[in-house]
C-alpha cells in the first residue's frame, strides 16, 4: 500500500470517528415537568410549571399580569425542539451560558432545562 493511500485512509477514519456524537445530555436533577412559556426576551424565558409546586410568584412587568410557579430558564436543546403551547422538560445540571446584557423582570428562580417532548 502506498503512503498516500494510508494517509488518506487515516484521515477518513479520523473524520468518521470525530463526527460521531456522544450522548451530551446533562445530568437530570428533576424529571417529567410540564410547562409553558409565558414571556420570552433575549434576557428572560419565563416558564410556568404546570404539574409541580416549583418556582415562585411572578408579576410580568410589561403587562402587570400575575402568575404562580414561575421559573426563568436556559434551554439546552432549543435547536431540537420548537416551543409551542405546553411541553415536557427536565431540570438539568447548570452549564455556563451567555445572555444579552439587557435587564428584564424575569422570575427570581433560574434553572437550566432540557425539553424532552411537546
Amino acid at each position: 500500500m502506498r503512503p498516500t493511500s494510508v494517509f488518506l485512509s487515516v484521515i477518513c477514519l479520523f473524520a468518521i470517528f470525530c463526527g460521531c456524537r456522544k450522548d451530551d445530555r446533562h445530568p437530570v436533577l428533576q424529571k417529567g415537568l410540564r410547562g409553558k412559556v409565558i414571556y420570552s426576551s433575549c434576557a428572560t424565558t419565563a416558564v410556568q410549571v404546570l404539574n409541580k409546586n416549583i418556582g415562585s410568584d411572578w408579576t410580568n412587568c410589561h403587562d402587570q399580569k400575575k402568575y404562580q410557579h414561575m421559573i426563568d430558564v436556559i434551554i439546552t436543546n432549543l435547536d431540537i425542539w420548537s416551543i409551542q403551547g405546553e411541553f415536557t422538560f427536565d431540570i438539568v445540571e447548570n452549564e455556563p451560558y451567555g445572555r444579552c446584557a439587557m435587564y428584564d423582570c424575569g422570575p427570581s428562580q433560574s434553572f437550566t432545562i432540557a425539553i424532552i417532548k411537546d
